[in-house]
């Protein structure tokens, strides 16, 4: 196999600490680079960096630490690729701030992840390649199928610009190179969203003969966890390493720490539901029927959530129906349904998949319940309180 780089997309994650860093303060970037070889900068699809930033990041990192970066979304989501919308001024400014990086040859690919609504367009595609600076290297994302065509392998093989393989939901797992590299991205296979997931090893194993394939084709593979979630990416990503048999003695020590967090979050979370499980059974029918609204609420939301619930501006919440059997609402861009005759609750927020093993409230199921006429409400919160081994909180699937 030629040579292949495994690591997340971004290393920033308030969520990493426990998993991969010991405290909030200490550089992240340093801890990350003594465990992985690459990074894909996540942060340049959301702002441009200033100087200082990515002078820090070549500082700060090994001689042979390597970088990819995504292109703005000024160029891909907004410009679109059009050079009549500034696509070309916007790309070379971007790459001159992305300079410092080339230069200490840190840098191994620049990533075009296109938005889900640009469908199909070769001359739009054609005319945004042919404005590429020749001492970059490219990478592009469709994320609509109209791309997969044999027109858009050659078209990518003849500026030489890497197509990105994906685990996803939408596109299919092909190995395509058309590059002398490949790039690799696993963004998970959550409902909404879907780099809230953890793979586990039997959805990983297919994957390694997949990256031995495109190693085999290139002459460097890039391969990136977009999972960050609760440091997720960490763990698959240096589980992926082991599997394929590239794994280091440094992630073999931070493979020791990753594995004790998660038995350690795994046992915590068990308590946890034990407890709730407790103190909900502690509640007679009769206790729960001279409850108060507050007092009901209070059982299936914690303090940290309900405060978030009440952040929800009225106006990001729209009821849109209520009778004695159903109430629907859009809370942002959520669903939130109450089917009290099939007793289920339905949702689709990332935060959902935690609160339905305990069958508690995220804050935009308890927005809802705040925004529902009083009556309504109570009597709602009573029927689950009261029949809650009944009840069932389930994913909201369009």
């Amino acid at each position: 196999m030629s040579k292949i780089l495994l690591g997340c997309s971004g290393w920033h994650y308030k969520d990493w600490v426990g998993p991969l860093y010991a405290t909030e303060t200490e550089s992240k970037l340093a801890v990350y680079s003594k465990v992985f070889k690459t990074a894909e900068i996540d942060s340049t699809f959301y702002a441009y960096p200033s100087k200082g930033v990515v002078m820090g990041w070549t500082k700060y990192t090994k001689p042979d630490f390597v970088f990819t970066a995504k292109l703005p979304k000024q160029i891909t989501h907004k410009d679109k690729l059009d050079l009549k919308l500034g696509a070309e001024k916007d790309l070379e400014r971007f790459c001159e701030l992305m300079q410092p990086l080339l230069l200490e040859g840190k840098l191994g690919c620049l990533l075009a992840q296109l938005p889900p609504g640009l469908k199909y367009d070769l001359k739009l595609l054609e005319s945004f390649f042919a404005i590429l600076p020749g001492q970059f290297r490219f990478a592009v994302e469709f994320r609509d199928e109209s791309w997969l065509t044999p027109e858009t392998w050659r078209l990518l093989e003849r500026y030489k610009v890497a197509y990105t393989i994906v685990d996803e939901p939408k596109l299919p797992p092909d190995v395509e190179i058309t590059s002398d590299i490949a790039y690799i991205r696993w963004h998970g296979r959550g409902e909404r969203p879907w780099y809230y997931y953890l793979y586990n090893k039997k959805e990983l194993e297919p994957w390694v003969p997949k990256v031995k394939e495109a190693s085999s084709k290139a002459k460097t593979t890039f391969g990136y966890f977009n999972n960050h979630y609760h440091g997720y990416a960490v763990k698959n990503c240096i589980e992926f390493a082991e599997m394929l048999g590239t794994i280091t003695p440094e992630q073999k020590e931070a493979k020791k720490a990753v594995e004790k967090y998660f038995e350690e979050r795994a046992t915590a979370k068990q308590e946890e539901l034990k407890k709730r499980a407790v103190a909900l059974t502690a509640f007679m029918p009769t206790e729960i029927e001279k409850m108060n609204f507050p007092q009901l609420l209070n059982i299936f939301i914690d303090q940290g959530r309900m405060k978030r619930a009440e952040g929800i501006k009225d106006v990001e919440v729209t009821l849109q129906e209520i009778s004695s059997n159903r109430v629907t609402a859009a809370v942002r861009e959520y669903h939130v349904v109450f089917d009290m005759q099939n007793r289920t609750i339905l949702h689709d927020c990332a935060d959902w998949s935690r609160c339905i093993p305990a069958k508690q409230f995220c804050k935009h199921v308890g927005k809802v319940l705040l925004m529902l006429p009083r009556e309504k409400a109570t009597s709602i919160l009573k029927q689950i309180a009261q029949e809650r081994e009944k009840w069932e909180f389930k994913p909201y699937v369009i």
